[in-house]
């Protein structure tokens, strides 16, 4: 298959290679003309462009088979909620908008973000429970983005939590120096909500296996035999091991406070391969 990428950041550029060597055409795009020499390891081309130059994508789609949109907000132009509205909704909805009108087989990787906190109940949050946090930026556009898709005959839709582990990427201890550090000690989500992660290594895997299996619709992605512990639990451990004050949540973005179930992606096959990269803290704690 010819198969363009939108975005080649760790997930892409992992996609990339893992196609190509299953014998796809790899199409991959930038923002950053000076990344371009870099990222032709990764893909067979690599293209200039911005995901909401709709006629820049469809010329990149112009006989591709499938477009996977691995873009994602970055964390950095969110500070404010004027900042999420507008970086949120060009990154996302509008990159979707240009994918979807470009080719008919879609796959976008979405957050756990669109369902809040999950609701009322008790019950584990799967792909039917509806979506909520509606004035929420981060939670919102991804809801729209996810309708562009879906509204595809060929979409798919993969929730993710929070990723860990990209070459680079910054650690959990880094992400809280990072909250002292640029956000004054404040966490804009809440204490109770439930931290679930993903290896970038499992990012990678649902990927190519949706691809292989030609799964269409919503599909959670996640350790579906573990429930991990609060941010609270996890953050507070993470800030006593690391001398660290602990962080006041906001409870500004919502997430959910109960169990997720993949049970969807893991009767199709798939099982995620990493554990949870935070236990160790956790074990500290609770033996200290």
């Amino acid at each position: 298959m010819r198969i363009l990428i939108l975005g080649m950041g760790h997930v892409g550029k992992a996609l990339g290679s893992r196609l190509r060597g299953n014998g796809h055409k790899v199409i991959g795009t930038t923002t950053t003309p000076a990344k371009v020499e870099a990222l032709q390891d990764f893909a067979d081309e690599v293209l200039v462009l911005k995901g909401h130059e709709a006629d820049k994508v469809a010329a990149a789609a112009k006989d591709v088979d499938l477009i996977i949109v691995t873009v994602a907000p970055n964390v950095k132009n969110t500070r404010t909620r004027e900042e999420r509205h507008q970086h949120y909704r060009q990154t996302l909805v509008e990159t979707c908008s240009s994918a979807a009108a470009s080719c008919e087989r879609l796959i976008f990787l979405s957050s756990f973000s669109v369902y809040g906190d999950g609701g009322e109940g008790n019950d584990p949050i799967t792909e039917q429970t509806p979506t909520s946090n509606h004035d929420e930026p981060s939670s919102l556009y991804y809801q729209q983005a996810e309708e562009v898709v879906l509204a595809r005959s060929g979409g798919c839709v993969l929730r993710f939590p929070d990723m860990y582990g990209a070459p680079g990427d910054m650690t959990f201890p880094e992400r809280v120096k990072l909250a002292h550090s640029y956000f004054g000690g404040k966490a804009l989500f809440g204490a109770d909500a439930l931290l679930y992660a993903i290896h970038f290594d499992d990012v990678v895997s649902a990927v190519v296996h949706a691809i292989d299996h030609k799964l269409q619709g919503i599909f959670n992605v996640c350790d579906n035999e573990r429930i991990p512990a609060s941010n609270a639990r996890v953050f507070d451990a993470i800030c006593d091991h690391e001398g660290l004050s602990r962080l006041e949540f906001l409870d500004q973005i919502k997430a959910p406070n109960r169990r997720i179930s993949a049970d969807k992606i893991y009767q199709s096959g798939y099982r995620v391969a990493h554990g949870d990269p935070n236990a160790q803290y956790l074990s500290e704690t609770e033996s200290a």
